[in-house]
């Protein structure tokens, strides 16, 4: 097929069924692989709507190269490159000095100008510099990607339906995904509520953090609890929250890699460890139909090469 445009790619991404990853007869176990999207990550849903909408607004005027200006670990700084380029903007983005140096390596590919923040400053210590960096250059555009609906709002319209449309003869029980800014679980767990009224949504979160009770600590699983609640998240469709580690999240994604092939990064290695918790909690009930654990992958392993140093 031929496209006028790597936007015209991005969606309708797979989904593999991992089952056997578990190995638990009667609890099926699916990702929905994000890693297809152009980028490499679902985060480009989000940047090329709040692009989009902004345009639609007038706030952004296509090939006028404006600058965009966004606190981001990374996947939605490279969407939002890619839309940049397609679309003629310049991009200024402001990531955390301890997030992958390799997506950082891909930013600067696009002509993207980088400030790192100081991550000791907390878990949005980007999101802080970036504001301070808006108050100094009026003319820059924040997308603003925890507060701007247009994040959710393409989770709703996009992604939640192609989950339905591959799901239509599936009852799914569970949807397990990280939270960061909220945009995908909120936009996908509004819809499969409304579709499976029973269905639990399940939030991943580091260890040592509580979200629901707006308590954060410094981890080391980039992407996830990132200091703040962000205004876009829907805490009320959320049932649980489940605490993963570091370790745990980086033995799920080697161990997706060696055995299942999937290549995806650590976030990605969270929702599995995650699931995993899930699996054994019901090895030891009694079930009398199969269950479906829906999970989601964010990005790719390649990301995270220097974590295997």
């Amino acid at each position: 097929m031929i496209y006028p445009s790597m936007l015209e790619l991005v969606g309708n991404t797979p989904v593999i069924e991992i089952s056997k990853f578990f190995g638990f007869p009667g609890v099926h176990v699916y990702m929905k692989m994000e890693t297809f999207n152009p980028g490499g990550s679902h985060k480009i849903r989000a940047a090329m709507n709040m692009i989009l909408d902004a345009e639609k607004q007038g706030i952004l005027s296509p090939n006028e190269w404006q600058t965009i200006l966004e606190p981001t670990g990374g996947n939605t700084g490279l969407g939002i490159a890619i839309v940049a380029a397609c679309r003629g903007y310049k991009v200024k983005l402001v990531i955390p000095d301890n997030y992958s140096p390799d997506k950082q390596k891909k930013l600067k590919l696009f002509g993207v100008e980088i400030v790192l923040s100081d991550s000791n400053r907390g878990g949005n210590s980007h999101g802080e510099l970036a504001m301070e960096i808006q108050l100094e250059n009026y003319d820059y555009v924040m997308l603003n990607q925890g507060q701007n609906p247009a994040n959710p709002d393409i989770h709703r319209q996009t992604t939640a339906q192609e989950i339905l449309r591959d799901f239509r003869d599936v009852s799914i029980d569970y949807f397990v995904g990280g939270i960061g800014t909220g945009g995908h679980i909120t936009g996908i767990g509004e819809v499969l509520k409304q579709e499976y009224p029973k269905a639990q949504i399940v939030g991943v979160q580091p260890r040592g953090c509580d979200l629901l009770a707006n308590k954060f600590v410094l981890h080391q699983i980039q992407g996830l609890a990132v200091g703040i609640i962000p205004k876009v998240l829907n805490l009320e469709i959320i049932d649980r929250m489940i605490d993963v580690t570091y370790e745990e999240s980086l033995a799920m994604m080697l161990a997706a890699t060696r055995q299942e092939a999937l290549l995806v990064g650590l976030s990605s290695g969270a929702n599995l460890a995650a699931v995993s918790k899930i699996v054994e909690e019901l090895r030891g009930k009694q079930l009398d139909r199969p269950i479906h654990i829906l999970t989601m992958a964010y990005d790719s392993v390649f990301d995270y090469l220097n974590l295997l140093e």
